[in-house]
């Protein structure tokens, strides 16, 4: 199983919640999908295979969508290092839909040493 099959599996008892999976050389309309998904929560999968800039790009843009989005839907972004685990990556964005106080935040997932 993929590292988004695998979150959009934890995220089907999730009500209200969206994934957003960003792809190499579209941080434009990963952003622009980020402002259009209506929901409580819009959380954002930057896997290990999107360049370092446009990772860079996507991570600094959670908070202040974050702020333009806050009077009707939460975000926030999960960064996935190369190698990390598929249930790691899943049951931080269980947590982070479930954290119904919190906008605005990134987790990075990184393998175990």
């Amino acid at each position: 199983m993929s590292i988004e099959a695998a979150v959009r599996e934890s995220l089907a008892t999730a009500t209200g919640a969206i994934l957003v999976t960003a792809e190499a050389g579209r941080a434009g309309e990963t952003v622009q999908h980020l402002r259009a998904a209506k929901a409580d929560i819009v959380l954002l999968l930057l896997d290990s295979s999107v360049p370092a800039i446009e990772r860079a790009m996507l991570v600094a843009a959670i908070g202040p969508l974050a702020v333009e989005l806050a009077s009707y839907t939460r975000i926030g972004a999960i960064d996935v290092m190369a190698g990390a685990e598929e249930g790691d990556v899943a049951a931080a964005a269980r947590f982070l839909a479930a954290a119904r106080s919190t906008t605005g935040q990134i987790l990075r997932v990184a393998p175990e040493i």
